[in-house]
């Protein structure tokens, strides 16, 4: 039995019902594995909360990357948020995650917690697309990061949505209308995502 199974029925169980209310028996009734099966990968249900948030998260940011590579305009700011935003609500367990019912260690998570520890990611990321020309240099980058910020979460607590696609491509017109540069070349902003992407990377693995 693949890991990839289990982490797909996992995340199928935890999205559907939090991880309060999922058990052990659950994923593995889903997974199609006995319970015992499931314990050789997995000693306990916050061990394998982690590695469904590890895996998804990646899963996200590998999805964007290669939006953003392939994208001629991928390194402006509005490219960057309409393909990140794109990349999370293809994934329920994301949104459970920002909703607050799912949490890295079986338990639901802080959303303020959350919150409060992108910020500073985020600023940063804006700073740098700033500095490299990428976005208006008379913008601030602390409050243009916190209302990227608040719109990805509300539109994340909002969910379900009956067209994701078009509000998520109406935010990254408005933003392409304050805060994108006007540059040919966006090279520079795919590699400050690129950094970014790091940067949660790390964050997310953090016991």
């Amino acid at each position: 039995m693949s890991t990839e199974v289990i982490l797909d029925a996992a995340a199928e169980a935890f999205s559907a019902h939090g991880t309060r209310r999922t058990t052990m028996e659950d994923v593995a009734l889903r997974a199609g594995v006995a319970k015992g099966v499931l314990y050789l990968r997995f000693d306990s249900k916050e061990s394998l909360a982690r590695a469904v948030v590890d895996r998804e998260m990646a899963l996200a940011l590998a999805t964007s990357r290669a939006e953003v590579a392939a994208d001629p305009r991928g390194g402006l700011l509005s490219r960057l948020f309409v393909h990140s935003l794109t990349a999370l609500h293809t994934r329920p367990f994301l949104i459970a995650l920002y909703k607050g019912e799912v949490g890295p260690g079986g338990r639901p998570s802080d959303q303020d917690s959350q919150y409060r520890d992108r910020l500073p990611i985020s600023t940063d990321f804006v700073r740098r697309m700033r500095d490299a020309g990428m976005v208006r240099a008379d913008l601030e980058p602390g409050p243009l990061a916190a209302n990227l910020a608040v719109w990805n979460v509300g539109l994340a607590l909002t969910a379900p949505h009956e067209d994701p696609g078009a509000l998520i491509l109406g935010m990254g017109e408005l933003v392409a209308r304050a805060a994108d540069a006007d540059v040919t070349n966006t090279t520079p902003g795919k590699e400050c995502f690129a950094r970014l992407a790091d940067d949660l990377e790390a964050l997310w693995s953090r016991p």
